[in-house]
């Protein structure tokens, strides 16, 4: 039988075994990081250390490391810039993307 090759990457992926085990720690920490208890400032703690880890792996500030729930708000994060910049211009306030 043929290996099959998983192609079907649109919404998902195969996680790696690094990202699976800080995924399985990252749900023993309860608590919402926006609140001032104990659990939500341990919360907090291991959003600010995440937010740090991907600053170094692009070599950007952490400060402008962003985590949105999902692909439509970053797309939204990312383009609705460019739709005011263009607007204000007097460009077309339409952007296509695939």
């Amino acid at each position: 039988m043929a290996r099959r090759a998983y192609l079907d990457w649109n919404a998902t992926a195969p996680l790696r075994p690094q990202a699976r085990a800080a995924m399985v720690a990252a749900i023993d920490v309860l608590g919402n990081p926006s609140s001032v208890h104990a659990e939500g400032r341990r919360a907090r703690h291991q959003v600010e250390e995440a937010r740090e880890k991907v600053a170094r792996l692009v070599a950007a500030d952490a400060a402008g490391v962003t985590f949105t729930s999902g692909a439509t708000e970053a797309n939204v994060l990312a383009l609705h810039p460019a739709l005011e910049i263009a607007g204000a211009r007097g460009h077309r306030d339409r952007l296509l993307v695939s």
